[in-house]
């Protein structure tokens, strides 16, 4: 490897861990990403890093209440001539609160990463309209922090 090469690779190298441990995982506020489904259309608008993975949380309101989903995936394609991605184990958090208190649940799951998008789906249901729902999602692995992201949607009536 010449030195160029071996310079453009540290810095490559420092780079990504400078953004692992400094990038905010809260992003709500960030262009959407939007699917329509039938008559509900899902959004999804927090996504960050977390434990090296990239994390999307995204919702979607019907008629009379909200579902919501925390996706774990890959934070950018492996190199080319990169070793194998290594399955991994990972312990997700999704939990949906209604606003002034009231628990829709949290679902806990330990997952293996298999470098393909996860999905977990959150509690939801129906709720009181003009209610607004909070939902976080954590992810850990490997010993790395976790930094929740979160969003927030008002049922409309």
């Amino acid at each position: 490897m010449t030195r160029k090469m071996l310079t453009t690779a540290a810095a490559t190298g420092a780079l990504a861990l400078a953004l692992a441990g400094a990038t905010p995982a809260v992003a709500a506020g960030t262009a959407a990403t939007t699917a329509t489904t039938g008559t509900a259309t899902e959004v999804c608008d927090a996504s960050g890093l977390q434990s090296g993975l990239w994390t999307k949380l995204c919702y979607t309101v019907t008629e009379d209440g909200v579902q919501f989903t925390g996706r774990i995936g890959l934070a950018g394609p492996p190199s080319p001539g990169s070793p194998p991605l290594r399955t991994k184990l990972v312990d997700a958090a999704l939990t949906t609160d209604i606003e002034g208190g009231e628990s829709l649940g949290t679902v806990q799951q330990s997952l293996l990463f298999r470098a393909t998008t996860l999905e977990i789906a959150g509690y939801g249901g129906t709720v009181p309209c003009g209610s607004t729902v909070t939902a976080t999602f954590s992810v850990s692995a490997d010993g790395w922090y976790t930094a929740p992201i979160s969003t927030s949607v008002v049922v409309p009536c």
